[in-house]
């Protein structure tokens, strides 16, 4: 190969690092990492409610129960609603060593941070201060992005992708980023460098992307290098040898999943996945809107752009990085968007981007000149990443996001409450309240249940009012499946949650007629509990219990144990959110949806009765003084003690109907159900955990 003499010291060296660039590395990459550090300080103690979801799955796998999300009636069930194996399973590695998961995850997350501003400074090979000054300009601008600031320390698989693709990305520079320095492409060679990629195909499922178009690139860099005739063929086997490790590793996670789990896809692909033409417009918006919320990055991606396609060393090479760049935008778009916060879907496109950014500073020739743009560019891009990311709105959200504490909270009291009962909870958010309730689940939205994510939207979905949101991957449900599965508590919405239907599933119980019969509402008023150090916040949730069943009432043939809670209930009378569709125009239908509305809003707001756990975690109904409530029970027939827990309650239980009473004891003549009436003292407050009936005769 003809050799041009360079313009200076060559951009890129093949040869192995000796400890001399090692340091040099170390001073290049150290700015980044103080500004990562600062950056994911800003919005802790954020932690997205789906890493709860993978944090669930590695708690099981820990314990025994394989990589599952729950079990119903004691045997765990196969259903792969994570989308970061790779991440699981190094997120298990670190818990097995006794390390407290949320721990173990915001750990990862910023040791991988680290690793890949590491790769994106060696991927030059700085070996003086003048070349660690441009080497660092690449980390610095991934540093203060906002993906990086938001979610390093969130956990979830973002900032391993990060990594893993600064290695291979940056591997590939080093190896093919100057067409003046020989290169081998030995298979051997090109295999190792397609393993980062492999890699990446096991943290995320569209992972493979990556390899594709490095691969494609590396081929074209290769037809470039060789005679036409020549080149077309050895191009394809090149490309064969860089992608087969992410061949291998997608055709081994294949027959995992399909082994292990029986589906080609996982779950979440059937949640998420649905081509529709119709999110082309929003997803273009999504890309548009990113990019001018890493404005720094994004022009000097353009401008570097230009100079590597100017400069004949780095022309050919420029396709390796630009490909990947414009392929997964392009992938954005037809996907939608991304609902996140904190561009969570570009954690792994910052790569290329800073990398071709970088590459294009070789085009200046000058020394000094290139050490004195890299530097301005790298301050002004970085600061304009930062003070962008601080001042975008969804940035804030994330900050102050904290319902994902509230399911901690809530979870916990669940779980102490119903430790021995174990009865199983429908949820919206499925990971933080699961995960802390350590309890058997439904995932109403379907991404941990095959059964939801296999169901096809729903027609009403095209009617609902103009304005209602439709987050991606949140459009799944199936209410009649979730009812015939008959949960036994129901939370609507994120934690502390909402007494009305927000999503498919829910929306769907107010057509069902089992849905009234058999759930009450009830409050969990947990005052003001500290959800983080020093944070404490107003805590009212509305749960759904079924009246019959492990959180409702218990019976067998001599006992019937009634929860106190129930009298405190709120019985729904019909539709009230009717499926979020527009007015009928019919006043007395109309009417009728706002008398349900306006009934089950003065429940939740009056907060009288309410329910709150005792000091030894079970949940007790409260009732101010002289407050009565009734609930209307079957009871077989047959005298029956009646004993009240705790005994010293001040609670006062009388029967309203159906049944005489005398002492302590009830006389029922099984005619129809026992209406018992609760009532506190005009004096005093009572606080009640459960009515149990003892058949006496």
């Amino acid at each position: 190969m003809k050799h041009e003499p360079p313009h200076g010291p060559p951009p890129f060296q093949g040869h192995a690092a000796s400890i001399a660039s090692w340091r040099w590395t170390l001073l290049a990459v150290l700015p980044a990492v103080l500004l990562a550090a600062w950056q994911a300080a800003w919005p802790y103690p954020f932690f997205s409610d789906d890493s709860f979801i993978s944090l669930r799955y590695t708690e099981r796998l820990l314990h025994g129960d394989g990589l599952t999300w729950t079990d119903v009636d004691g045997v765990p069930q196969r259903v792969e609603g994570y989308s970061n194996l790779l991440w699981v399973m190094l997120t298990a590695a670190v818990g097995a060593v006794g390390i407290e998961l949320v721990f173990a995850a915001r750990l990862l997350g910023a040791l991988a941070t680290l690793a890949g501003l590491w790769f994106l400074a060696a991927a030059l090979r700085p070996r003086d201060a003048r070349s660690a000054l441009v080497a660092g300009f690449a980390p610095l601008l991934v540093a203060s992005t906002q993906p990086v600031m938001i979610w390093t320390l969130a956990g979830l698989e973002g900032p391993l992708v990060m990594a893993l693709l600064a290695w291979g990305f940056g591997s590939l520079v080093q190896r093919y980023g100057d067409r003046n320095i020989a290169c081998s492409w030995l298979p051997r060679t090109l295999f190792a460098a397609g393993v980062p990629f492999a890699l990446a195909c096991w943290t995320r499922p569209d992972g493979p992307l990556w390899a594709l178009t490095a691969g494609t690139g590396l081929a074209a860099v290769s037809i470039t290098r060789e005679p036409v005739a020549f080149g077309l063929a050895t191009a394809c086997r090149r490309a064969f040898w860089f992608g087969l490790p992410a061949l291998l590793a997608v055709a081994a996670q294949v027959a995992f999943r399909l082994n292990y789990y029986g589906d080609y896809l996982p779950n979440t692909a059937h949640v998420k996945a649905e081509f529709d033409p119709d999110s082309f417009p929003a997803g273009y918006a999504f890309v548009v809107s990113a990019l001018t919320k890493m404005p720094g990055l994004a022009c000097l991606f353009a401008g570097g752009c230009v100079l590597a396609l100017l400069h004949r060393r780095t022309r050919a090479f420029t396709i390796v990085l630009l490909l990947p760049v414009v392929a997964w935008l392009c992938y954005l778009t037809v996907i939608g968007g991304d609902h996140f916060p904190g561009l969570r879907l570009l954690h792994g496109v910052i790569v290329p981007m800073a990398l071709l950014a970088a590459i294009g500073l070789h085009a200046i020739r000058h020394q000094h000149l290139r050490i004195g743009v890299a530097t301005v560019a790298a301050i002004l891009g970085s600061y304009w990443n930062v003070d962008t990311a601080r001042h975008d709105p969804r940035s804030k959200e994330a900050r102050g996001e904290t319902w994902e504490w509230h399911g901690k909270v809530l979870g916990e009291t669940l779980g102490r409450a119903f430790a021995k009962r174990q009865p199983r909870i429908a949820v919206d958010a499925a990971g933080a309240l699961p995960f802390y309730s350590k309890l058997p689940a439904l995932d109403m939205l379907g991404l941990c249940d095959h059964t939801i994510a296999t169901t096809p939207f729903p027609s009403w979905l095209d009617t609902v009012r103009k304005g209602v949101p439709k987050p991606p991957g949140h459009m799944r449900g199936n209410g009649t499946y979730v009812i015939e599965q008959q949960p036994d508590v129901i939370t609507y919405s994120h934690a502390p949650g909402l007494p009305l239907p927000v999503f498919v599933s829910a929306c769907e119980f107010e057509a069902d007629p089992r849905f009234y019969e058999h759930y009450r509402c009830i409050l969990l008023d947990l005052a003001n509990p500290e959800i983080l150090p020093g944070l404490r916040e107003e805590h009212l949730a509305p749960l759904w219990i079924r009246i019959e069943g492990r959180a409702g009432i218990e019976r067998s043939p001599d006992r019937v144990r009634i929860p106190a809670y129930l009298f405190g209930s709120f019985a729904a009378k019909g539709p009230a959110v009717n499926r979020h569709q527009p007015p009928s125009g019919d006043p007395a239908i109309d009417g009728k949806f706002l008398s349900n509305l306006s009934a089950i809003v003065k429940f939740w707001t009056q907060r009288s009765p309410t329910v709150a756990p005792t000091a030894d975690g079970e949940l007790a109904l409260g009732l101010a003084p002289g407050q009565r409530t009734t609930l209307s029970v079957s009871v077989p027939a047959g005298s029956w003690r009646v004993t009240m827990q705790p005994e010293a309650s001040n609670a006062i239980v009388r029967i309203a109907g159906g049944g005489q009473f005398s002492t302590d004891v009830v006389h029922v003549d099984g005619t129809g159900p026992v209406r018992f009436e609760l009532l506190a003292p005009e004096d005093a407050t009572a606080q009640l955990v459960r009515i149990v009936l003892d058949r006496t005769r």
